[in-house]
């Protein structure tokens, strides 16, 4: 089967950013618990993250790349559904899936039996036209929902009840929209609009947010701030790969500590920014980032999106690529992938 998936490649980035620094902790002895003792991991703190620019063409910085290989999933037979850029979330053996057409559907994981489907699709109250599912950090919370368009917040309990939770922002324009959000602590998320990342903290009803960074290039300013984003708060760190430039950014939670990767590519032409859909001509490079503890993991294309479109519509598949800290799922109607983090 020649699906999405073999041709994509996977690249994975210590989460101290290529720093050169041993991921240890000096001096610590490990000892050997007595046997009636259960045995608690220490996990090494992340040597601190190094601002500045570096560049990195030529240099192998990357492990061996990997091709993505898949277990075709066969759609049970009482549901059948298309997934269309589905934003997805793992917990307590639930799949709870953020989708254009559900907006919510809820599935026993692994076995895809379905459970429940959340809501409604519209422009009305408590109705979703960008549904977008969120980790949640708060043990209340199973997840996060999120409307991308009209900003409206909400909580699933484990009983697979919504509460509105608060408004994650107020739509001004046609560009003011959500499609992925992020775990940034147990009381706050982040999401990227346009270019720029912000903070939303949960403790109160009010409408604020926090302007972290800005994500356009100023090397490059005529590049969209076009990428993937992802969060370890428990690690203090976030992540950007940009889509159409060999860049990517290592930052703290708070973003006052900027490390940069360049691989100095050229294929970007400006020129496209001029004509409809004129981006689609460019190569892709990064299309997805994947946080688990120690490591990031990066999908990488190196194919332009005219092309990929083409081969997804010979077929319509979903595959599913597990390794020991998540599951990507991956789509080739949609030229799609997105990481479904697993949470005990």
């Amino acid at each position: 089967m020649k699906h999405l998936f073999f041709c994509s490649s996977l690249i994975i980035l210590s989460l101290s950013a290529c720093s050169g620094k041993q991921n240890t902790t000096a001096g610590t002895e490990i000892e050997t618990p007595p046997a009636d003792t259960v045995a608690i991991e220490i996990i090494p703190e992340l040597p601190p993250l190094e601002a500045g620019e570096v560049f990195l063409k030529g240099k192998e910085v990357f492990s061996e790349e990997t091709e993505l290989t898949g277990t075709h999933i066969e759609e049970p037979d009482t549901f059948i559904f298309k997934p269309i850029e589905p934003t997805m979330v793992i917990r307590d053996s639930l799949l709870i899936m953020g989708c254009r057409d559900a907006p919510f559907y809820v599935f026993r994981y692994p076995s895809f039996t379905h459970v429940k489907t959340i809501g409604d699709r519209g422009n009305g109250p408590d109705e979703f036209m960008l549904p977008v599912a969120i980790e949640s950090s708060d043990p209340d919370y199973l997840c996060y929902m999120l409307d991308g368009y009209n900003g409206n917040l909400y909580g699933l309990d484990s009983h697979l009840e919504a509460h509105f939770i608060k408004k994650a922002f107020d739509r001004h324009s046609i560009w003011d929209y959500v499609e992925h959000a992020y775990p940034a602590g147990e009381k706050a998320i982040l999401y990227q609009m346009g270019s720029t990342i912000y903070r939303v903290p949960l403790e109160n009803d009010s409408i604020q947010r926090e302007k972290l960074y800005n994500l356009r290039l100023q090397h490059s300013k005529g590049i969209p701030a076009t990428g993937a984003l992802c969060t370890n708060p428990g690690r203090d760190r976030m992540v950007f790969a940009y889509k159409y430039t060999k860049i990517i950014k290592f930052m703290d939670m708070e973003a006052k500590t900027v490390r940069t990767l360049n691989f100095e590519q050229s294929e970007f032409d400006e020129k496209t920014l001029t004509v409809i859909n004129g981006l689609d001509a460019n190569v892709t490079h990064y299309m997805q980032v994947l946080p688990t503890r120690d490591y990031v993991y990066i999908t990488h294309s190196g194919r332009t999106p005219y092309v990929v479109a083409a081969e997804a519509r010979k077929a319509t598949t979903i595959c599913i690529w597990r390794n020991t800290t998540g599951t990507a799922i991956l789509s080739n109607d949609t030229s799609y992938m997105t990481f479904a983090s697993t949470m005990s």
